[in-house]
């Protein structure tokens, strides 16, 4: 187990492994399996195929610490520089902000998997 201070944590990505012939196994279908599998121990950050607030939301509700923001930011960064990554950023969590209210829930901390069931 990592000590006081240690920046230890996994990273959950396939990197594209979903385009595979026959299907691959995809990021978010993973994430619950490691987050029970390190049992709190580290930090869990989801990547792959975050893009917006709802994507963040999801990740949150099945264990994710975290998410990275790798294709969005390199883009944003390429056309804009600094300025366009602000914006990304600025972009994100306004969306994630929005779905988190639309969703009823009036902080991250109250997100779990149940924001992903279908209520009736």
């Amino acid at each position: 187990m990592p000590g006081a201070g240690s920046r230890a944590g996994i990273i959950v990505s396939t990197h594209g492994g979903r385009q595979v012939d026959g299907g691959g196994r995809g990021s978010l279908d993973s994430l619950p399996g490691v987050v029970d599998a390190v049992g709190g121990a580290v930090p869990v950050l989801m990547d792959s195929g975050v893009r917006g607030g709802a994507d963040v939301l999801k990740a949150l509700a099945l264990g994710a610490t975290a998410v990275c923001l790798g294709r969005p930011y390199a883009l944003a960064l390429g056309l804009a520089g600094a300025a366009g990554v602000s914006e990304l950023l600025a972009n994100v969590i306004a969306e994630f902000d929005l779905t988190l209210g639309l969703c009823g829930y009036p902080s991250v901390a109250d997100v779990g998997p149940e924001a992903l069931v279908l209520r009736a």
